[in-house]
């Protein structure tokens, strides 16, 4: 505050200072308002050993100011903006804004781990391919963690599998991370186990996710199956009893019994037919 009050008091105060040019009368505003000098600082942080920082002052709403973030220095971008300072006293508030934006950094930098960005993951298990007859890779990934740091394993329940293969740490679009951790295992040994996640934002409580044994893809498959074959009985139901019967007419009847008999023959193919796919579809699945 006492360097903001020096340099306002300098442009505003000329004194006996009669060089102060007359374009610096145009910005006094009228006696009952006040006339404002504000400084804005603007300082980015790219990591933890570069920063840049960049300076300005300005008289209401007119730049005066500017600060040289290369040579350290102040720019001067009016003809009247030095005020009433000396050559000395200029030099003298230059070094002090040196020593500000210098331990500004330092102290921005030092305290950076108290403000530190962190972003819980986010965790999920598929099935990868078999590693071979009678085995299942199993998969776990976590996403959209920050910082970079994390811990990743297989578990049955507090034992750690050593068979655990951990892939490479890699940066998602949104500059948070991902990582794969895999576990070849018997396929009746999969049962029991679970994939658990340590990280800093979790705050001391892991993220665990146990093992189902059936993948998402295979229960979404189940309940369509199901759907369609309701649907199906549905639609029999329904043209069964809308299916007429005359006792006159020898021809109309024979006529609307064909007709009956040619919808349940096309209602039966149709099933035949899904069923037949979505059994094959599950044998290769499982």
């Amino acid at each position: 505050m006492l360097l903001l009050f020096l340099l306002f008091e300098g442009l505003c105060c000329p004194g006996e200072n009669t060089a102060a040019p007359q374009a610096l009368q145009s910005y006094r505003l009228a006696a009952e308002e006040q006339l404002s000098f504000r400084m804005l600082q603007t300082s980015s942080f790219a990591n933890h050993s570069w920063a840049h920082s960049e300076g300005s002052g300005w008289l209401s709403d007119l730049q005066t100011h500017g600060w040289d973030t290369v040579l350290g220095t102040i720019r001067f971008l009016k003809p009247w903006s030095h005020g009433n300072f000396s050559k000395q006293e200029l030099k003298n508030l230059q070094s002090l804004f040196q020593l500000y934006f210098h331990s500004f950094i330092r102290i921005v930098q030092a305290s950076a781990g108290q403000f530190q960005l962190e972003l819980k993951p986010e965790a999920w298990l598929s099935r990868g391919p078999s590693p071979g007859p009678g085995h299942l890779q199993l998969v776990c990934h976590v996403s959209g963690f920050y910082p970079k740091p994390v811990w990743v394993m297989w578990m049955r329940g507090e034992q750690e599998q050593r068979g655990t293969q951990r892939g490479d740490v890699l940066p998602n679009a949104d500059e948070t991370w991902y990582l794969r951790a895999t576990l070849d295992v018997a396929a009746g040994e999969a049962a029991g186990l679970s994939c658990r996640v340590k990280h800093s934002s979790l705050g001391g409580h892991d993220l665990i996710i146990h093992w189902g044994g059936h993948s998402i893809f295979l229960i979404l498959i189940c309940l369509t199956v199901i759907v369609t074959l309701v649907i199906l009985v549905v639609v029999d139901s329904r043209l069964k009893k809308q299916s007429p019967v005359f006792l006159v007419g020898a021809n109309t009847q024979d006529t609307k019994n064909s007709r009956h008999l040619f919808c349940l023959a096309q209602v039966s193919w149709i099933k035949n037919r899904v069923l037949k796919k979505w059994k094959t579809r599950l044998n290769q699945l499982w």
